[in-house]
């Protein structure tokens, strides 16, 4: 299984099927995260769709977990 660093590079060289898998992955947790904040389904719905939306509009310039790609001391 490739880690999501891996699947954000790929995306990065263009293999969009990339972020579909890394939205596989991630869907269940950040749906349930945004349940237990708001309490609705719908609206969790809502929130998790806009996490990922937001995710995907950005994520060509993502450099990392860390600043500047590098973990802090």
């Amino acid at each position: 299984m490739k880690t999501d660093d891996e699947l954000i590079a790929e995306y990065q060289r263009g293999r969009e099927e990339a972020f579909a898998e890394l939205v596989e992955r991630h869907l269940r947790g950040v749906y349930a995260f945004a349940y237990r904040l708001v309490g609705k389904k719908e609206e969790a719905e809502d929130v998790a769709q806009e996490t990922f939306v937001k995710a995907w509009k950005n994520l060509s310039r993502f450099n990392g977990f860390f600043p500047n790609g590098k973990p802090l001391k």
